[in-house]
Parts: structure tokens; C-alpha cells; sequence
């Protein structure tokens, strides 16, 4: 007989996906596919379940909200990636200052070793970052929990905080792809996505269907967007996994580590606001899409809610997978530099 506990753990944590969406839904927040699932399935874990994420799941909803993504970017959006370079520049100097400012908040205030507030403090990346923190015996327990509650209070709050203080895009009116021509874009967006696996591209599935609806919408090959449940399962999807990266953080940890996690994150915010308002104002990004760009982690997530509140999705992929890069680059070789003065954590501090 076969075992069905993988099945009915899958089960359980879609159930409270959906309880999550149905909340942010009555709520009448935005985003509830995306956002709504990742809170339900936070609520999971906090009373105690365990989850499981299928990698075929998350492959799915990735490559779905890819070629969603794709079939919106239009000749219009491409012309207007001139003013990205300025933009790039502000947000390198924005990732330094986060960095830079959570690691003394993490230091000073709550007695965080330099190694372990430096790890914590980086924005975003977080796989990278827990990877590379391993490797240098660091308190990765802390890590995550910092990490962890940036990136709920990202997908779970920012929405409202961006649809509140600013305009953001809304969804044009477009034809739906025909059944034939979606079974073709999706056989061509998996085609990508391996490829994109095999060279090691990050978030291949996300990407290659991202490749694949923007070479075939812009192209006028396949036109029409893909229908609306396809758009909302993939969010769904993704809301779901990004609330399952979470697990294995105990909810002891997490109240000890709240304060520190809190006041970390205020801090990361308030110079995404800096960086955010000089991309504004010097680069000409619209200020919803600068908020969502230079928010500080969640590369998949932040890239699809994006896509829900119908902002520019090249202007964001750009911005986040180049961030992501940045850090798994620079990462490696801050460790190396460091190497003498690794250690793995001693005291627990805060």
C-alpha cells in the first residue's frame, strides 16, 4: 500500500494556503493569491506542522508566473531599459548600506557577534547566504530567523504598503492565448528552462518561462496572455513555497529573535526608502516599481507580486536577479577575505 503521508502533508499545506487567501481576500488586501497562501502556510507552521513543497509544484508555478510575466512585456518596455544603469547604480549602493546599517543595529543594540549580524544583515539571497554561512560555521539559526521575517513581512505586508502610498500599474485589457498556442509557448518555456537548468541560470523555470512569453508575445508569434487561473495558480504556488522555505524556524526562535528581526528590518527599509527615492527622482523609475525593486529579498516573490500589482516586469527581474548575483559573487570572496576571523559563535548573545 502506498504511503500517503507526503500526500496528505501536501494536502494540509494547500488547505491553509487557500484559508490564507480566502483571509486576505475578505480583508480586500492585494495580492492575496501570492501573499495570502505564504501567510496560511506560515500559520501552519507556527502551530507546529510539518510541510513538504514538491519541486515539481514550485517548477510549475515558477514557469507559469514566467510566462505570464513574459507575455506582458511589450517593445514599449524594452526601449525604456535605458534609464536601468543609473538605477543599477543606486541599488548597489543601496544592498551596501543595508548591509552595512543592519549589521551595527544587530551589533550595538542587540550584542550580535560581527560575523553572524553581517550574514543576517545581507538583503536577500537567502539560500546563498545560509549556504555560504554554513560553510563559515556561522549561528545560522539567527540568519534565518532575520532573514525569514524580512522576507514574510516582504510578501505579506509590502503589497498594502505600496497600494497605499502610491499608484501602481493596472491590468490592461488583452486577448487570451488560444488552448493550441499556450500548449506550444508552455512546450517552448519548458525547452528554455532546462536549458537555462543545465547552465546553471538562477530560477530556471522562472526564468525560461519568462524568456519564452516575452520572445513569443513581443515577436507577435503567440500572442494573447495566459487565462487568469493560470495566473493565480502560479502565484498560489509560489505564495506556498515561499512559505514553506520558512520551515525548520522554531516559533521559540522566532519570539526570541523578533526584536533584532524587527528592528533590523526597520532599519533595511529605511534605506530602500533612500535608494528607492533617489531611483525615483534621478533615474525616473515609477515609484511603485522602485519600492518593489529595491525591496530587500525574496527574488521570486518580490518578481511575481510585481506582476500582481501589474508594475514593469523587466524593470523588476533586472533589479532583483541582479542583486541576487551580486551577492552570490561577492559572498564567496567576503568569506575568503575573512576566513581568520570565522568562528562559529560562542554565546548566545541577544
Amino acid at each position: 500500500m502506498p504511503d500517503l503521508s507526503p500526500l496528505l502533508l501536501l494536502g494540509r499545506m494547500i488547505v491553509a494556503g487557500l484559508a490564507g487567501v480566502a483571509l486576505f481576500w475578505v480583508a480586500g488586501l492585494p495580492a492575496p493569491w501570492l501573499s495570502g497562501s505564504m501567510v496560511g502556510v506560515v500559520f501552519l507552521l507556527a502551530a507546529g506542522a510539518r510541510v513538504a513543497m514538491p519541486d515539481l509544484l514550485r517548477d510549475i508555478g515558477m514557469l507559469f508566473a514566467g510566462v505570464a510575466m513574459g507575455s506582458a512585456i511589450t517593445p514599449e518596455m524594452i526601449q525604456a531599459i535605458g534609464r536601468y544603469p543609473l538605477s543599477f547604480a543606486i541599488l548597489i549602493l543601496t544592498m551596501i548600506g543595508i548591509t552595512l546599517v543592519g549589521r551595527i543595529v544587530l551589533v550595538r543594540f542587540f550584542g550580535w557577534q560581527r560575523d553572524v549580524a553581517l550574514f543576517a544583515s545581507v538583503p536577500g539571497a537567502m539560500s546563498v547566504v545560509l549556504a555560504t554561512g554554513a560553510s563559515a560555521g556561522i549561528d545560522l539559526s539567527r540568519v534565518a530567523a532575520v532573514q525569514a521575517f524580512r522576507m514574510f513581512v516582504l510578501v505579506a505586508i509590502l503589497p498594502s504598503i505600496v497600494t497605499l502610498s502610491t499608484s501602481t500599474g493596472r491590468v490592461a485589457e488583452v486577448t487570451i492565448i488560444t488552448a493550441p498556442a499556450f500548449a506550444l509557448l508552455m512546450a517552448v518555456a519548458v525547452a528554455i528552462a532546462f536549458l537555462f537548468e543545465r547552465v546553471r541560470v538562477i530560477a530556471p523555470f522562472l526564468f525560461g518561462g519568462m524568456a519564452a512569453g516575452g520572445l513569443t508575445h513581443a515577436t507577435g508569434w503567440l500572442p494573447g496572455a495566459p487565462p487568469a487561473f493560470i495566473v493565480d495558480a502560479a502565484m498560489f504556488l509560489i505564495g506556498v513555497y515561499a512559505g514553506s522555505r520558512i520551515a525548520g524556524i522554531t516559533l521559540q526562535s522566532l519570539r526570541q529573535m523578533f526584536l533584532p528581526a524587527l528592528f533590523s528590518f526597520l532599519a533595511s527599509m529605511a534605506v530602500t526608502a533612500i535608494g528607492a527615492s533617489l531611483a525615483i527622482a534621478l533615474a525616473g523609475a515609477r515609484p511603485a516599481e522602485a519600492l518593489i525593486a529595491f525591496a530587500p529579498g525574496g527574488l521570486e516573490a518580490m518578481i511575481v507580486l510585481g506582476m500582481a500589482l501589474a508594475l514593469d516586469p523587466l524593470y523588476l527581474a533586472s533589479h532583483h536577479v541582479g542583486r541576487f548575483v551580486m551577492i552570490a559573487t561577492v559572498l564567496p570572496f567576503l568569506l575568503r577575505h575573512r576566513a581568520r576571523n570565522l568562528k562559529p559563535e560562542t554565546n548566545s548573545g541577544a
